[in-house]
């Protein structure tokens, strides 16, 4: 199968898969992020406008969420564990968000992103994809768009502390 129809069937699939992932009601984003996962250390939790304010910035563009917090885990050297939470006006508006992050993690020219892949866990559908040297894992819950950022090592542990 040539790799642009790949590309567009893994963004139906993906779409149709958010529909029935997006089904949990959200709690104060902080809360969401434990001081330990397994031998990983919270050193840093970005809540309120200047969490906003770095979801723009890594977005290179404004983007409409109600709410964000960013979370930075340490352990083993290496790069710090991220993990990106929004907070979208609906489930709907979350899952379209969501979307065209995948979207546009596979289809953009030049992307670091590579080796989509997609599974189940603890009942969410969850998108994975490997680049600079880290794996990262989106998904959404409800209102709630997630993105993690974590060595091979860390993947795993982190995806299950936030589903």
């Amino acid at each position: 199968m040539p790799k642009i129809k790949r590309v567009v069937l893994f963004v139906c699939v993906a779409a149709a898969a958010f529909v029935f992932a997006c089904n949990e009601k959200p709690r104060d984003l902080g809360s969401l992020f434990p001081e330990t996962i397994e031998g990983l250390q919270r050193t840093q939790l970005i809540v309120g406008q200047e969490a906003l304010d770095k979801i723009d910035e890594l977005h290179g563009k404004k983007i409409t969420v109600e709410e964000g917090a960013i979370g930075v885990y340490m352990g083993a050297p290496g790069p710090p564990v991220m993990v990106w939470i929004s907070r979208a006006e609906s489930a709907d508006v979350a899952m379209e968000q969501t979307e065209v992050m995948v979207q546009k993690m596979v289809a953009s020219p030049g992307s670091p992103f590579h080796d989509p892949s997609q599974g189940e866990s603890e009942g969410v559908i969850v998108y994975r994809f490997l680049g600079m040297g880290q794996v990262h894992y989106v998904f959404c819950r409800g209102d709630l768009a997630y993105w993690i950022s974590a060595s091979p090592a860390d993947a795993g542990k982190v995806l299950s502390a936030f589903l």
